[in-house]
């Protein structure tokens, strides 16, 4: 059997790892990459900029030569620019050389993740406007942020990357300004979250423009120096030493055609990253699956995911029953003294199905309250009917994320706001109160 993979990331090489382990030499894998790295992770990479993470090289899991002696070729700067799903053949362009070739294919893994949207006025290249798509991006930033000249930094879009991205050039004494066409930061998560956050980039240095598009850019010899922005009908110019474009991602799916897609172009898969033609799968940003939660479709575009799913198509390809996976949609952020994460469904997106839920909000301890002052807020969504948990979103400080990750279970296991009251957690004081406030939380809901 001849697997061929399309992108060497997260879902593409976590594949060809579980399938070459299976079925050792009776499979023959092939991946091609269009970029020049592979197996790296891509979440630590503002990490890496801040320098809370010293080289680049620690995010990378596994180069193209590991791979190789292990028996998994990886075709690094080798673009798959269209695939025939009828003969099994798919169209490659080496980027170093030009050539274009076709290759077969038995079994076909896209893992080709998602690019940077390239909106106007981000549409053209300036020697100071930057993208994060892999680490040699991060190694960029970075070096352009130890430049005590380029005081002045612009980053477009307040996801979690943008956010992410502002505290590390805060780190370098930037005066940093994070530009968001939504009316809040981070608006996946409820309004109470995003003021917080808002609150906490404020407290920190970072100048926030919400409800804010960047309309145009102004430049001197290629070279971005200060941004035009838009709220409503009045605009602003501000300086720019530096411009980051982490305005949303797109799935780089372009070169097949005949698959089933959504809106957003991601390969709609089953639990089994299953794609709607016979022989081809799907995993990672590229793709979209249903939500456990709603049963629709939902893009969650994580690692975590991506490493999940590609294990499964491993398992499929090599004849192992796959462990079930379901997609809750779960994230989490720090941002300077705040964490905060979101698991299931948000109340605005509760609200927009439909559903018939109620909203429960505490504010508790983090710890014993005599063994330390943190605090934390938690957010519950259950059913109205069945009082099953729909979803949760906690913020503050001390254990945050952790409380976030019992719902995720609780969620998986359809628990109601009862059976998860009275869970059976650890306690000792470091930790939490003799009642949890995740238990309080599931307690005092009415």
């Amino acid at each position: 059997m001849k697997t061929v993979i399309i992108g060497g990331v997260a879902a593409g090489m976590s594949a060809a790892s579980k399938l070459k382990r299976l079925l050792g030499d009776a499979v023959e894998i092939v991946v091609y990459e269009k970029g020049g790295e592979v197996s790296f992770g891509a979440c630590g990479i503002p990490f890496y900029i801040s320098d809370h993470i010293k080289q680049g090289k620690e995010l990378i899991a596994r180069t193209a030569e590991e791979f190789a002696k292990s028996g998994i070729p990886v075709k690094i700067c080798h673009e798959v620019t269209a695939v025939d799903t009828d003969a099994k053949t798919v169209t490659v362009k080496n980027l170093k050389t030009g050539e274009v070739f076709d290759d077969t294919y038995d079994k076909l893994v896209i893992g080709s993740g998602a690019g940077v949207r390239h909106f106007p006025p981000f549409d053209r290249s300036y020697t100071n406007l930057f993208e994060i798509r892999d680490v040699a991006d991060g190694t960029r930033v970075k070096q352009a942020l130890f430049d005590e000249n380029q005081r002045h930094v612009v980053i477009v879009g307040a996801g979690f990357i943008g956010l992410e991205l502002s505290e590390a050039c805060r780190h370098y004494g930037k005066e940093v300004t994070v530009v968001e066409l939504a009316e809040h930061v981070l608006s996946a998560f409820d309004t109470e979250i995003s003021e917080a956050l808002e609150a906490e980039l404020a407290e920190n240095g970072v100048t926030v423009r919400v409800g804010t598009m960047v309309q145009s850019l102004v430049e001197e010899d290629g070279r971005i120096v200060r941004a035009v922005l838009q709220r409503g009908e009045e605009t602003e110019e501000i300086p720019a030493d530096l411009v980051i474009n982490s305005a949303g991602i797109a799935p780089a799916t372009s070169f097949i055609t005949n698959v089933e897609k959504a809106r957003n172009g991601a390969i709609c898969v089953n639990e089994r990253m299953e794609t709607s033609i016979p022989d081809v799968y799907a995993a990672g940003d590229c793709s979209i699956m249903k939500s456990a939660v709603t049963g629709d479709y939902l893009y969650a575009p994580l690692g975590t995911n991506a490493n999940k799913q590609g294990r499964i198509i491993g398992d499929i390809l090599g004849g192992v029953q796959p462990k079930p996976f379901k997609l809750i949609g779960s994230s989490a952020l720090r941002l300077f003294g705040i964490d905060a994460a979101k698991v299931g469904l948000s109340e605005k997106e509760a609200k927009a199905r439909g559903l018939h839920y109620k909203a429960h909000m505490i504010t508790g301890n983090s710890y014993a309250s005599y063994y330390g002052t943190e605090k934390l807020n938690i957010k519950l969504i259950y059913d109205a009917d069945t009082r099953k948990i729909l979803g949760a979103e906690t913020y503050g400080q001390g254990i945050v994320v952790p409380r976030a990750n019992y719902y995720a279970i609780a969620i998986y296991a359809g628990l109601t706001v009862d059976e998860m009251g009275f869970m059976d957690l650890c306690y000792s004081p470091p930790f939490s109160g003799v009642w949890d406030a995740a238990l309080i939380a599931s307690n005092t809901a009415k």
